[in-house]
């Protein structure tokens, strides 16, 4: 397919008036296209008269800066490559805020003026979309943008094809545990057989202790369970935690909740008053009722945490099932976000009695890059046989590269796919990586949530996926 070069220019809007004039000084007006002096009064006037002009004709390569120039403002030139022939727009979509449409014209030049305070400018991703549905996608990074300087951003159009993945997935037979039936909903990896675990409906982090031993062959033996001492004492109203990490460095515990926080706890329980700093944007009023924070992980190599909400955030309807990956430092500070598309489902939620579609976990590996579940669970209305003919559970591990991975949305690689049905029906809402095996494979543990077995429906399993 033929492609073509778009490049837009952004800017910063100027102080400086529509005239060549201004105060004694007479200003030379240099393109923005290309940074040639305009020759000729009229046509430099005309410049003038549409902002579309630069006051310097210092050209420098330094770093992410093109040229620099005396201007009020910062100066943004972004060039994609890679764009398919026969598209008539692009979306421009910050990581951090609203979608911008831009048609795309020729010779493919827009100037779009924005506030001429210095200040940071949040990743965006620029995505075109062919009329039979396919999308080209191209990440911008975040810039910090200083007065009187101008920036490079570059990128080029990729598919939603991914690259070819190194690791192989296992999955081995889900166990059944003999353990109180409850709502598991996440688990994280402490040292050795033991694990935390958190229940969506016990107070305080609700955080339990597992013990989950395993042969060298990734096989689950005898699984015990304890509550921790401050899930125990905890008082007030449950917060329907979800998701839980463990940063060995502090020896904390994390959990997520779906009122949109993130706070920490010692390995007793109790809390510690730290809580992960939670951007506006991703805040409970912006999310899907019950859709919020399942997903969380913590990778000590990295030192980042991970979250995304289960379901697109209430605004994100520039495409269907998008998702919002936020990634936090060690102070619990944001860092990098990442924009996620979810397959399509293969059941709707309408006759249902049970419905789920979305990512209730997630596992950060010591590389950067991420393991995504991504899970369906479908029970219909009816009687016992309605039930036990049609309800399933359908659950698909991804792999994700947000490090390396320029695209405006991330290109995931399928490891392992598999189902249940009514009479093995497993809700695995918690992930987490154990020790490495003898053989140097990882064991993957998924966890699931019976909902305090749904009057009969559900059980408590662990599974175990290999990964070499």
């Amino acid at each position: 397919m033929k492609c073509h070069v778009l490049s837009i220019l952004l800017a910063i809007s100027t102080s400086l008036g529509c005239s060549a004039q201004r105060g004694g000084t007479v200003y030379e007006p240099v393109r923005y296209e290309d940074g040639t002096v305009v020759e000729g009064e009229a046509e430099a006037e005309a410049l003038f008269a549409q902002d579309r002009f630069l006051v310097d004709t210092t050209l420098l390569e330094k770093g992410d800066t093109l040229f620099t120039f005396r201007h009020a403002g910062a100066f943004v030139r972004m060039q994609l490559d890679g764009l398919p022939a026969g598209i008539d727009k692009i979306r421009l979509v910050p990581m951090e805020g609203k979608l911008t449409e831009i048609p795309v014209t020729d010779p493919g030049s827009l100037v779009v003026w924005m506030s001429k305070e210095p200040g940071r400018v949040p990743a965006k991703a620029a995505i075109a979309q062919a009329p039979d549905g396919r999308l080209w996608s191209a990440r911008l990074p975040a810039l910090a943008l200083q007065p009187g300087t101008a920036y490079r951003w570059t990128g080029t159009f990729l598919t939603q094809e991914a690259p070819a993945s190194d690791l192989k997935a296992t999955p081995l037979p889900a166990t059944l545990l003999d353990i109180d039936l409850g709502e598991y909903s996440g688990i994280t990896h402490i040292s050795g057989s033991r694990y935390a675990v958190v229940d969506d409906k016990l107070k305080g982090g609700g955080i339990l202790f597992f013990s989950i031993p395993m042969d060298g062959y990734g096989n689950v033996g005898t699984v015990r369970m304890q509550v921790a001492d401050g899930t125990g004492q905890a008082t007030g109203k449950a917060r329907d935690c979800e998701g839980i990490a463990f940063v060995p460095s502090a020896g904390a515990l994390y959990v997520s909740s779906e009122n949109q926080e993130i706070r920490g706890y010692d390995l007793s329980g109790q809390a510690t008053g730290k809580a992960l700093r939670i951007p506006n944007d991703l805040g409970v009023k912006n999310i899907q009722s019950n859709r919020g924070f399942e997903a969380l992980t913590f990778n000590d190599a990295t030192g980042m945490f991970w979250t995304t909400t289960e379901s697109p955030l209430k605004n994100d309807t520039f495409l269907p099932r998008i998702l919002r990956f936020q990634s936090f430092n060690t102070d619990g500070e944001p860092g990098e976000r990442y924009f996620y598309q979810t397959g399509e489902p293969q059941k709707t939620s309408a006759g249902t009695q049970a419905y789920v579609h979305g990512i209730p976990a997630l596992a950060a590996l010591d590389d950067g890059r991420l393991l995504v579940l991504e899970r369906e669970v479908y029970v219909p209305k009816g009687g016992f046989w309605d039930k036990l003919s049609n309800s399933f559970t359908k659950t698909d591990l991804y792999l994700v590269d947000p490090v390396h991975d320029t695209a405006g949305i991330l290109r995931k690689s399928l490891l392992c796919s598999f189902r249940t049905g009514a009479l093995d029906l497993a809700n695995f809402e918690g992930m987490c990586l154990g020790p490495a095996l003898p053989d140097g494979a990882r064991p993957l543990l998924l966890i699931a949530d019976s909902q305090r077995g749904s009057g009969g429906l559900t059980n408590e399993y662990v599974k175990v996926i290999l990964l070499r």
